[in-house]
């Protein structure tokens, strides 16, 4: 006796393996197919079967009912995708996704027209969950990709579409609008640079590129200038399931400060070789001066002491002058600190000695030249000069002139002595006087040995370096003086 529509939607319901539910008359008396009967637990099989549908969906007719009474009324069907509609079943509330509608079952005696409502369904609670967790790992993986120290984005398509960048990204290459927009778009800069080549050869071949301190100029605004970076980075293509690449994953780090810190090292490594091969050629000249002193002062009476005492003050000399260059790293040195140290390290630096000129600035090999030159002077002044009596005394003097070359012009002058002749036979200290000044270039030395003392007129045509001013501009300072 049943309807003949309600007749035709169970045969449909039991002959189909898709789940099927039917709610009929006012009551809504439930019948299902077995199809249906998998996703209810024993809590409502087999206990639903022909019951009304307020009394076995009760716990969830505050989703249901509006859209049963919307299809009873006469208004249509219904469509629901991925619902969450939690049920008790197997002891336990779940959280069951569906994808279902709800059809009205045509009945011309029924009000409304429509005698019931028929449900086909599916349960996609696995699928909503796995496409949950497959978002979450996302959401996992796109915070690591932004937390990463490196910079990461994804290109897509063979126009190399932005579709995720990390904040390093955003650093790197400017606060851009990249998502959604090829690369040489919002990047126009890097067009010319090689960089899309790369891009596409890994789009079309599949093989990955990996780079390291390679150049790049980048602008991190319209408005700035290109700043050239250096980075590490590798472009590794992103294939689908057939094995065909869509996209290319970017990663990489900037090594601009690394490669800045090894261009500085290997200029501080050839820097320091040249000190070192400097040091080297100065060592040599040293030992070179040295071995000449040697012989020099003790060719015949090797054993004599002034022999030994001659060389320790000329040894003296010498390492005072190096004093003096060492303070200015070898670069140049003042005349009047260089006259000074030499006397002092002979021991005759007193007021008997008066010294007096600008501030002079003379290379090293001169400035040594000078010292051991001095030191000849004092030591024949303490044996034979102005320096052997208590009244003696000695005026060192010197200016600079433009000849047109800049010189120096120096005199040694002694007064208040002993009368003085020269030498039947010069000594080493006159001959290594004339020896060395006259090696210096333009220089030229001139002996007199007058009764009152002995004069050295000296002249050193070198280059004569002013040292750098600190006083303000405009602010004229005269030449400063030395005396002692």
């Amino acid at each position: 006796n049943w309807p003949q529509p309600l007749r035709t939607a169970v045969r449909l319901l039991l002959n189909t393996g898709h789940p099927m539910y039917i709610w009929w008359g006012d009551e809504g008396i439930c019948f299902y197919n077995d199809a249906y009967r998998r996703s209810i637990g024993p809590e409502l099989h087999p206990g639903s079967l022909g019951r009304p549908m307020r009394e076995v969906w009760e716990e969830i007719w505050h989703i249901i009912g509006v859209e049963i009474e919307h299809v009873m009324s006469g208004y249509g069907s219904t469509w629901s995708e991925n619902r969450l509609v939690p049920i008790t079943r197997n002891g336990q509330r779940e959280d069951v996704y569906w994808t279902y509608s709800y059809s009205p079952i045509d009945y011309e005696a029924a009000e409304h027209g429509v005698g019931g409502v028929m449900v086909i369904c599916a349960e996609t609670t696995a699928q909503v969950v796995g496409e949950q967790r497959l978002l979450a790992q996302s959401e996992r993986q796109k915070q690591q990709f932004e937390q990463a120290p490196g910079f990461i984005c994804i290109l897509t398509g063979p126009e190399h579409v932005f579709e995720f960048v990390n904040e390093s990204y955003v650093r790197l290459a400017g606060d851009r609008q990249f998502i959604g927009r090829p690369v040489r778009e919002v990047i126009p800069e890097v067009t010319g640079q090689g960089f899309i080549d790369l891009l596409d050869g890994v789009y079309v071949s599949g093989e990955r590129h990996v780079a390291h301190n390679l150049a790049v100029r980048l602008r991190n605004a319209p408005d700035l200038d290109e700043v050239e970076r250096y980075l590490d980075f590798i472009y590794e293509p992103i294939m689908d399931e057939n094995e065909r690449v869509t996209g290319i994953f970017v990663e990489g780090h900037d090594v601009t400060e690394m490669h800045l810190a090894q261009q500085a090292e290997k200029r501080q490594a050839r820097h320091l070789q040249l000190l070192v091969d400097e040091l080297n050629h100065r060592v040599k000249n040293t030992l070179a001066i040295v071995q000449g002193l040697a012989q020099q002062t003790f060719r015949g009476d090797a054993a004599n002491d002034d022999a030994r005492d001659a060389f320790s003050g000329r040894l003296a000399a010498l390492a005072a002058a190096h004093d003096v260059l060492t303070r200015e790293h070898w670069e140049t040195a003042d005349v009047g600190e260089i006259i000074r140290q030499s006397l002092d390290a002979h021991g005759a630096l007193s007021h008997r000695f008066v010294i007096e000129g600008p501030s002079v600035r003379l290379l090293p090999q001169t400035a040594v030249t000078l010292a051991m030159v001095m030191h000849e002077l004092c030591t024949n002044a303490g044996k034979y000069g102005s320096l052997t009596n208590e009244a003696g005394q000695v005026h060192v003097q010197w200016r600079v002139e433009e000849n047109p070359e800049p010189c120096m012009h120096l005199r040694w002058k002694e007064s208040d002595g002993p009368s003085v002749a020269p030498p039947e036979h010069p000594g080493f200290g006159s001959r290594m006087i004339r020896r060395a000044l006259s090696a210096e270039p333009g220089g030229d030395v001139q002996l007199h040995f007058h009764e009152h003392g002995v004069v050295c007129e000296m002249t050193l045509s070198v280059p004569v370096l002013e040292p750098p001013s600190l006083d303000p501009p405009g602010l004229e300072v005269p030449a400063q003086e030395c005396r002692t």
